[in-house]
Parts: structure tokens; C-alpha cells; sequence
């Protein structure tokens, strides 16, 4: 079986909540298998290593991905 080459995708907060909501996200700590983690470091520099979401293949097939998170926009306080 090849593995495919994929950018890391990042999402906004919201989307980010969205997801857990439905249970198609969440954070790292609550996967507990060592190895994968160190896979996706070691393919994906630019992971920040905190958060996972399920990606579906060319076949549909829901596979579990690192995940970005965009930090909160900072909106200046109103005068």
C-alpha cells in the first residue's frame, strides 16, 4: 500500500468545534499510539502536533490525519 502525500490542512477554531461536536476531530492526548504520532512529525514538519481529524481518501474511506488549527483573531476593542 502507497502512501499518498498531503499537505497538512488547517481550519479556523469554529470549524475546529464544529468537528469535535460531531466526533470528526480532537486533540492528540486522546490518541495513545506513540508511533503514529512520531510518523506524522516525522512527514509533516509543519504540524504543530496538537489536534487530528479524519480525511476521506480517493475511495472515500475516512483516514485520520494530523491537523492544524488557526489561532482566534484578535479584534480590536470598540472605543
Amino acid at each position: 500500500m502507497s502512501v499518498k502525500s498531503f499537505a497538512v490542512k488547517s481550519i479556523s477554531r469554529g470549524e475546529y468545534e464544529q468537528m469535535v461536536h460531531r466526533g470528526h476531530a480532537g486533540a492528540v492526548p486522546v490518541i495513545e499510539s506513540a508511533p503514529v504520532l512520531d510518523r506524522w512529525r516525522a512527514e509533516h514538519p509543519d504540524w504543530r502536533g496538537r489536534h487530528w481529524t479524519f480525511i476521506a481518501d480517493d475511495r472515500d474511506v475516512l483516514r485520520l490525519r494530523p491537523l492544524n488549527v488557526t489561532r482566534a483573531e484578535r479584534r480590536p476593542i470598540a472605543a
